[in-house]
């Protein structure tokens, strides 16, 4: 059950980061904050299922992992949620709004990088409770370590005020295209561990 539970999150995040890339190139923010919505509820249930396969002595480093990863979708669930209903529907007075809105440099741009900055800690943590025997699995074990990196970067870069409220430019959708580019295959090869686990389990039961 949770091999086939890995997989489904697993699949479920990958497709939710093609969108959110698809959501980048054609400026749909409708679709990017909905697709990011979903991962983030894709990536704990795709880190609880990898945490689940931590040995007993990196249990608590899988735990803290799933636990920042809770911290994470909650951050960026306020964030992505406010923008689909009280921005979207305009329910609230023009400054209220102005404090709301997804821009730069705004309240809820430092929120969102603060989630993924405890994202980027939670895969470092699962990564570093794996303990890999196939190649591939070696693979998803060093990609979840280096995305470890985004912790201290987004967190970072509001304190820095690298980019100022009302700031122009496509830097900053460059940048989250490059992440998809990079989450993708973090995703694809959890998929592909969990299916190959769950057929294991199959094989094991009929022998």
């Amino acid at each position: 059950m949770n091999h086939k539970f890995g997989l489904i999150a697993s699949l479920s995040a990958l497709i939710c980061t093609l969108l959110f890339f698809v959501g980048l190139i054609t400026w749909n923010d409708s679709l990017n904050y909905w697709s990011c919505l979903v991962l983030s509820w894709a990536y704990i249930g795709t880190a609880c299922a990898l945490a689940q396969e931590a040995p007993a002595d990196r249990k608590g480093v899988a735990g803290a992992g799933i636990a920042i990863a809770a911290v994470y979708s909650l951050l960026t669930n306020l964030v992505y949620y406010t923008q689909v209903t009280t921005v979207a529907q305009g329910t609230a007075n023009a400054e209220v709004l102005r404090v709301l809105r997804f821009q730069q440099g705004s309240w809820m741009f430092g929120l969102d990088l603060l989630g993924y900055g405890l994202m980027g800690l939670s895969t470092f943590l699962i990564g570093l409770s794996m303990v890999p025997a196939a190649a591939g699995d070696k693979i998803l074990k060093w990609l979840l370590l280096l995305h470890g990196i985004f912790f201290p970067a987004c967190v970072l870069m509001p304190v820095l005020d690298i980019f100022p409220e009302g700031s122009g430019g496509n830097a900053g959708v460059y940048a989250l295209m490059g992440w998809c580019v990079y989450f993708a295959p973090v995703m694809a090869l959890s998929a592909r561990h969990f299916r190959r686990q769950s057929r294991g389990s199959m094989d094991r039961k009929i022998v």
